[in-house]
């Protein structure tokens, strides 16, 4: 089977939707080899120590990377609809669409796409106009074409039909965790550290994009309580991510709760080195209003790393209760102070993986127009 695939979401390094795009792309080049991949890739740019699809070519696939910028590509393909991707790439059975864009398709080829949230549809308050109007058009098309949406997680599923009832195909596929995702030792863990300019002995984690629905204000004051305590107050706030959008509140609030060298940005944590940052973090804090998976909490955990995070959405699906909190401060503190002192062994209430994702998408594929 000839299989296409939008890798363009790529550019955005550091994001849950890049990282979903590399291990997905990397676990069906490991685990389904037997079949052809040709992924697209178009951008102006590419990230500082962009691997990813020379990685992907050593592994097999066929590359199309074609510098058109984003906002031309919306044009063409979400609002007139024209320029079928399989013009660039060749003919495919089934094109897997990107998070943003729906190319028009060539006749008897397949549509599939990965919905990971509707946070701009709940929450657009947390968006830009810009991300609102383009996730909005890129449904649409999915919609009117009747393309199978593959969702994160059950929460995520419940979403799509509230919103959007004429989607009738719809497969709920937990996304894996890279088996790499394990205890680092820590001697290794300090040359991790080191590289990143991290010299903390203890410290709070927080790993994902720097934007409003992360709720990174709410851990930045909740890290502020604790350390007014003498038994924590030599820990430190290290966040790894991108800075994202809307994100000016969370940079005058580190200087309002005069938290200057107390809370370290890392910036992009290459993805080998990852396992390494959690293994050395005391705790992983991600307290988002609203996750469609929430992957650095079950990264975490892998590596035997507590979590606190908000109750709701998809996040009371996959985390076991104890280590999700209400909203209420002195909850979360309390909370917060009782797993960074528990001797418990860590709990996964899902364990996902890679190779069953790969197993239960192409069944999914073989099943589209039944």
């Amino acid at each position: 089977m000839k299989i296409g695939i939008d890798v363009s979401m790529l550019v955005y390094q550091g994001s849950g939707v890049a990282n979903y795009t590399y291990n997905f792309v990397k676990a069906l080049l490991r685990y389904a080899p037997q079949h052809e991949y040709r992924l697209f890739y178009s951008s102006f740019r590419k990230p500082r120590q962009f691997y990813q699809l020379d990685e992907f070519r050593r592994l097999g696939a066929k590359i199309f990377n074609y510098p058109l910028p984003p906002r031309i590509l919306k044009l063409i393909w979400n609002t007139w609809h024209l320029l079928p991707v399989e013009w660039l790439i060749g003919k495919v059975d089934v094109f897997h669409s990107s998070d943003f864009l729906r190319s028009p398709l060539l006749s008897g080829t397949r549509g599939i796409t990965t919905l990971h949230d509707l946070t701009w549809k709940i929450y657009p308050e947390f968006h830009t106009p810009e991300i609102v109007e383009s996730h909005a058009r890129k449904l649409e098309k999915t919609q009117q074409f009747k393309d199978m949406v593959i969702v994160d997680s059950i929460s995520t599923q419940k979403d799509l039909h509230k919103y959007y009832p004429n989607i009738k195909k719809v497969k709920v596929l937990y996304p894996g965790i890279d088996p790499a995702f394990e205890k680092v030792p820590k001697e290794e863990s300090k040359k991790v550290l080191s590289k990143y300019k991290i010299d903390s002995d203890n410290f709070l984690l927080y790993v994902g994009a720097i934007e409003p629905r992360k709720n990174l204000p709410s851990a930045l004051k909740l890290f502020s309580e604790l350390i007014k305590e003498k038994k924590f107050k030599h820990y430190d706030f290290v966040i790894v991510g991108r800075a994202g959008w809307k994100n000016e509140i969370v940079f005058n609030l580190i200087r309002e709760l005069k938290l200057d060298g107390k809370v370290k940005f890392v910036g992009y944590v290459k993805d080998q080195e990852l396992p390494a940052t959690y293994s050395a973090a005391d705790l992983t804090l991600y307290l988002s209003k609203y996750e469609g998976y929430g992957l650095p909490p079950l990264e975490s955990l892998a590596c035997e790393t507590p979590v606190l995070a908000l109750k709701n959405s998809s996040l009371v699906e996959i985390l076991d209760p104890i280590y999700l909190v209400s909203e209420n401060p002195v909850e979360m503190l309390s909370k917060l102070k009782i797993l960074l002192t528990s001797k418990k062994k860590i709990s996964l209430k899902v364990i996902p993986n890679w190779e069953e994702y790969v197993r239960s998408f192409l069944k999914v594929v073989e099943d589209i127009d039944e």
